[in-house]
Order: C-alpha cells, then sequence, then structure tokens
C-alpha cells in the first residue's frame, strides 16, 4: 500500500488535467502485455497486437513493463493536446533528464532494445527512432479511437472538476475510490506494489501538490509519477470503465439519424436529457432544467445508462451524469442532419 500525507498547501495546489494521447499511448503499450481486465480490454487487444509496428513491439517491455516500471515520460514532458506536439516535446525534452529516465536500472537493461543505445539520449537519431516507434504505435493502437477515448476522459474530469469546485479537493478524491481511499490528510492506494522498495510505504507531497490524470488504460491500480524538480508529482488513475461505456469506444461508428429518429428511438424526454448532458448535472438539477421529476430523470438517465449512453458518477447523496462518447456520437450524428 502506498500513502499519501497531504498538507493545506498541498490541497490548495491540486488539480485534474488530461495528459494527452502521448501518454495514452504509453499506457496502452503495457495493458497490451497484460491480460488483466479481460471483458473490458480484450477485444481492443485482438485487433492491435497483429498492428504494432517492429520498433513498438522491442520497446513495449522497456518504456511499459508488464512487471511495473515504466519510463516516466509523463512529468518529464507534460501535458499534450496530439501526439505531433508529443514527438516535437520528446524530441527536444533536456537530454540529461531524457537520459536518466532511459538509464533507470542495470535490471532492466536485457529489456532495452538493441538500438536504444545505453544510455540512449546523447544521440538524436536515437531519440527520433524512440519518438517514431511511439507514434506509429499510436496510429494503430490508439488513434482510431482516440477522439472517444479523449471525450470519455473529459467527461470524468469535467465531473471531478465540479465537485473540487462546489465541495473541495477532499469530496474529489472521495469520488475516486475504490482505487483510492481519503482518510485525511492521507490518500492511500490500497493495491498499489512500487517498482523496487517496501510494499508498504509512505510519500509526502511536502506542498508541491499533486495532478490527478484520469486514464483509460491505467489499469486498476493507480501510478505516482514525481517528477525531478519540485513540480507537482502526477497520480494516473483509471477513469470509470463500466462494460457499456467501453464497448462503445471500441464499436464502428453508428450511423446518423435524425433529430426526430433519435426522438422516435430514446423518447421525447430521454432525447432531451442526451442534449442536456453535453455539460455534467445532478439528478436533481437535471429533473429542475428540464421540468420533470427527480424521480423521473433517475429513471431516464438509468435507461440511458444502460444503453452506454450516459455516465454516472456518485459522490455521498449527490449523482453526477455525463454524456459518454457513444451518446456524443449519436447526439454529434442527430445535429450533423438536416
Amino acid at each position: 500500500m502506498l500513502r499519501i500525507r497531504f498538507t493545506l498547501e498541498d490541497l490548495a495546489r491540486t488539480r485534474v488535467a488530461l495528459l494527452g494521447p502521448l501518454a495514452e499511448t504509453q499506457l496502452s503499450l503495457r495493458m497490451l502485455q497484460r491480460r488483466e481486465e479481460k471483458v473490458l480490454f480484450d477485444g481492443w487487444r485482438r485487433r492491435t497486437r497483429p498492428r504494432v509496428p517492429p520498433d513498438a513491439r522491442q520497446l513495449a517491455a522497456f518504456v511499459a513493463s508488464p512487471q511495473g516500471w515504466m519510463v516516466d515520460l509523463f512529468t518529464l514532458l507534460g501535458p499534450v493536446s496530439s501526439i505531433e506536439e508529443g514527438r516535437e516535446r520528446l524530441l527536444s525534452a533536456p537530454r540529461a533528464q531524457l537520459r536518466a529516465e532511459l538509464s533507470p536500472d542495470a535490471r532492466l537493461d536485457r529489456l532495452r532494445p538493441s538500438w536504444l543505445s545505453h544510455p540512449g539520449a546523447g544521440d538524436g537519431a536515437v531519440v527520433e527512432r524512440l519518438a517514431n516507434g511511439l507514434a506509429d504505435y499510436h496510429a494503430a493502437s490508439v488513434a482510431p479511437y482516440w477522439d472517444r477515448i479523449h471525450q470519455h476522459l473529459s467527461a470524468h474530469a469535467h465531473l471531478v472538476g465540479k465537485l473540487m469546485a462546489a465541495h473541495g479537493v477532499g469530496a474529489a478524491l472521495e469520488s475516486l475510490a475504490p482505487y483510492l481511499r481519503w482518510k485525511p490528510p492521507v490518500l492511500e492506494l490500497p493495491d498499489y506494489r512500487p517498482w523496487q522498495g517496501p510494499d508498504d510505504y509512505g510519500y509526502h507531497l511536502g506542498g508541491r501538490g499533486m495532478v490527478l490524470a484520469p486514464s483509460l488504460f491505467c489499469g486498476p491500480v493507480p501510478q505516482l509519477f514525481t517528477p525531478a524538480t519540485d513540480a507537482e508529482a502526477l497520480l494516473i488513475y483509471p477513469a470509470p470503465r463500466d462494460p457499456a461505456t467501453i464497448r462503445s469506444i471500441w464499436s464502428p461508428p453508428r450511423p446518423a439519424a435524425s433529430h426526430k429518429a433519435l426522438a422516435a428511438l430514446l423518447g421525447t424526454t430521454r432525447a432531451a436529457i442526451l442534449a442536456t448532458l453535453v455539460d455534467s448535472y445532478t439528478t436533481t438539477d437535471l429533473a429542475r432544467r428540464l421540468s420533470i421529476s427527480p424521480s423521473s430523470a433517475s429513471q431516464h438517465t438509468g435507461v440511458l445508462r444502460q444503453a452506454g449512453l450516459v455516465s454516472t458518477t456518485r459522490h455521498r447523496n449527490t449523482v453526477h451524469h455525463a454524456i459518454t462518447p457513444q451518446g456524443r456520437t449519436l447526439l454529434d450524428g442527430t445535429s450533423a442532419t438536416p
């Protein structure tokens, strides 16, 4: 277990952010090599494995070891909005820091591709091959689904941000159970196992604060990364991954429906709820906005959730709803139809 201790300054400096496509690409490399969460990811694994480029196959066990080690490109490069931006940041990353990340432990040398020369960061051609290998793998594994992945992560981050703004950081941390347990002033990661060192240990943020980054490919156990500088620590944690939502991410796009067809398919009230949940709402606020009863709003969102069109996050007695990637695709199709 990992116990992360917060001070008041740490709480004030804690925020939620999306890391972008390069981080998801690296995390997906580890998910590709593991067997966990078969219901959610085996379909993606079967489609992706035959398409992995040779350099990415060689990189996989070194930059994203299935045993737990990961090269920390996350804090080194920061959030990126596109794979092209990630590639450029990697190419221009400080060589000393990149060298340190690529030379972490002699035990990992056996996993290093022969072309990723030790220490691996002094040769521009080597770094370019590393960047190209990750970009090519992204095109095969993550790019086909990126719009939906981004929508899913954005909707969740928006919910967490609203909780944080309305009820404080503690409420946001509480909402991330069962992966995390908030016992003020300590955040517990019950299943966390470090790459090296004792299985049960504590980490003091020391006023640096923390970035909370939801991820689709993180796996069931959150991962802590601490930069070499005194910048915020980074905690990557699994975004909500109910089967209906994940299936909607991997499924092929549906034909666009007309607005009348959508209302006929879902019902007028459910169609209106889906359109409203482009922004997240609690059950009570949704009912007030659409002039329906809270029980009716709860019933309709339950049906939409079972269909994979809406996701729900609970905090104590409050339930927040937001549209899923599949719901967004259906809604965007209606708005594009005359």
